[in-house]
């Protein structure tokens, strides 16, 4: 069934006092777990990350002092903006028992929140910028190890392949811990995994992860899987599926430091009226950030087979 799309099928002749939201996601689920920054007048921003230190051994007396410099890589973020807008006609508003206009500003917040995932996603996965002028392409497989559909690892180069796909088991929480665990990402930065909601209900029939008999930490709580195996799990439905034939869901772990997401200027906020349409009244937002992957190690990826259609 067809959804109308202009404000007058909320006019009181015909419905009811109320302007119902139709089901969707509130905020941003990934902003608040990558690293935040603000940046100021400009549209690209570079971030610098500091290599490992690497000494020697003093082997005589009064040595040389050696210079043991410490190797930078560079990664780029470019910002950019977009914007929604909405015109509310006084008339509209007379015809109705409400005033639709917060309800409004509260759909393009929305809005804004589930683009902010969406730029963040692609920043994961996608390529990113490096060197001095943020100019060396860096792929996602070349940068990352993932999981495989069928639970095996890629190599670098190499992206995932559903291969024989299967659905989130045990032995993929388990295998992506110990990848983070090679890679030397501290154990105390927090890490999250966002998985689409066939997962988390494939989860909690694992009996290891439903059950307080395998669990001193309780992860069953109102049919969530919140936290396991070192992992704080969220469900999303704008995760991507395998570009070859979308038999497997893009499952993305990472650490929070492994991911960066610039704001120059966060959601503004305007209503004003029009004078050059009859004082219609405006609502209007607008964004500009954008986001990167600031290390491979720190961000992977897990095909997880998708649901069956019935």
């Amino acid at each position: 069934m067809p959804i109308d799309s202009t404000i007058e099928v909320a006019f009181t002749k015909q419905y009811g006092p109320s302007l119902y939201m139709l089901a969707q996601q509130k905020t941003s689920k990934f902003a608040s777990k990558v690293t935040r920054d603000t940046v100021s007048g400009a549209t690209v921003a570079f971030y610098d990350l500091l290599g490992l230190a690497e000494g020697e051994e003093i082997t005589t007396r009064h040595p040389a002092t050696p210079n043991n410099e410490i190797p930078n890589t560079r990664r780029r973020v470019s910002l950019t903006s977009m914007h929604v807008n909405t015109y509310l006609d006084h008339l509209d508003k007379l015809q109705m028992m409400i005033d639709p206009q917060n309800k409004y500003q509260v759909a393009q917040a929305r809005w804004a929140g589930r683009t902010f995932d969406d730029r963040i996603i692609a920043a994961m996965l996608g390529t990113a910028y490096c060197g001095v002028d943020g100019a060396t392409a860096v792929t996602f497989a070349a940068d990352s190890l993932s999981i495989n559909g069928d639970g095996s690892v890629t190599s670098l180069g190499t992206a995932a392949v559903p291969a024989t796909e299967v659905d989130m088991t045990l032995a993929k929480m388990l295998l992506m811990m110990q990848i983070f665990n090679e890679g030397d990402v501290d154990e105390d930065i927090p890490k999250f995994w966002a998985v689409t909601p066939k997962d988390v209900g494939d989860m909690l029939d694992l009996e290891e992860v439903g059950s307080s008999d395998y669990n001193t930490v309780k992860t069953l709580k109102e049919g969530k899987v919140e936290y396991f195996n070192g992992f704080n799990f969220f469900w999303s439905n704008r995760l991507t599926k395998n570009t070859t034939d979308e038999t497997c869901n893009r499952t993305i772990a990472w650490s929070q430091e492994g991911v960066i997401f610039s704001t120059w200027e966060d959601v503004f906020n305007r209503v004003s009226e029009r004078d050059d349409l009859s004082y219609t009244i405006q609502v209007y937002s607008r964004f500009t950030n954008g986001a990167v992957r600031l290390e491979g190690a720190q961000v992977h990826e897990c095909l997880n087979k998708v649901r069956q259609a019935s």
